[in-house]
């Protein structure tokens, strides 16, 4: 029976260092930031690296070069343990290969993270996002502004301060995934060496005004991990994200935005910068 136990930092190395999989929940970074909020544990044998989501009871799709034999070994463990069997976020390519070997998908919308062109993002060309250069330029008319690199444990603190004040202020700090959240931008900053992030900040007149947070995981892919400012600065969001990839991201060729959650405004706002690709997940289950 697989043995599972809470990741630590001398499990770095049992994740995957490239993009095979696209979602965002297969890196290393993820079992830093979430595993409170979700319950994450791990095992390891010769054939699999094995992920249990202990909130939502079910497990990612094992990281291995032998699926056929990694399955077997988790559906071995779920009927000694008692456990349930049910996977959640398996990528397309992997949940159509468990389809032929007999398992059923079915494909969770809200759970698909949306990749962007990086060089898309930079340009913002074409009619379909002429809104987003409207708001840049708006912004940029409006007010003396500076960027800066994300590069002190000062700036990082004051980072933290501002999201936990804004969303305090703007929403119930008592709901869970608040209080989530806030937690994990607690663990990047306070992880921040050893997680490798790279990050900027968008100050108006000297005043904090928008941060961002991201991940290189290697030329193909980038994920966005925190992006988070002061919406009373209109075109924020679009100067920021605008910024952020042509200083940092510009030679990886996808950027990961992560899923919108089924949020209807959130789900707006990603389908607004049209994206390239949809990492699309499914739960995988025995027939």
């Amino acid at each position: 029976m697989l043995k599972f136990y809470e990741p630590s930092t001398k499990d770095k190395h049992l994740f995957p260092t490239d993009s095979r999989y696209l979602a965002y929940q297969y890196y290393y970074s993820y079992s830093v930031l979430w595993k409170e909020a979700v319950g994450l544990t791990i095992a390891k044998s010769d054939t699999a690296l094995y992920m249990h989501l202990e909130e939502d009871d079910c497990f990612l799709l094992p990281v291995t070069d032998d699926l056929k034999a990694a399955m077997a070994e988790l559906e071995a463990h779920c009927n000694e343990s008692g456990q349930r069997f049910q996977l959640e976020c398996v990528p397309t390519e992997e949940a159509k290969v468990l389809e032929a070997m007999g398992y059923t998908i079915e494909h969770t919308r809200s759970l698909d993270d949306y990749l962007y062109k990086s060089e898309k993002l930079i340009k913002l060309g074409g009619r379909k996002l002429q809104a987003k250069r409207n708001h840049i330029s708006q912004f940029e008319r409006a007010y003396t502004y500076s960027v800066r690199h994300l590069s002190t444990e000062a700036m990082r603190e004051e980072c933290y301060k501002m999201a936990s004040t804004t969303w305090l202020d703007a929403q119930d700090c008592t709901t869970k995934e608040i209080q989530d959240e806030l937690r994990a931008l607690r663990k990047t900053f306070d992880n921040w060496d050893e997680l490798g992030f790279v990050g900027m900040l968008v100050c108006v007149d000297h005043h904090l005004t928008a941060f961002t947070v991201g991940e290189i995981i290697d030329k193909d892919m980038a994920i966005v991990h925190f992006e988070k400012g002061d919406t009373s600065y209109v075109g924020i969001y679009s100067v920021i994200n605008q910024l952020f990839c042509s200083q940092y991201l510009s030679d990886v060729t996808y950027v990961n935005r992560q899923e919108d959650a089924g949020v209807p405004g959130l789900r707006k706002a990603k389908e607004s910068y049209r994206p390239d690709l949809m990492v699309e997940k499914y739960r995988v289950t025995k027939p």
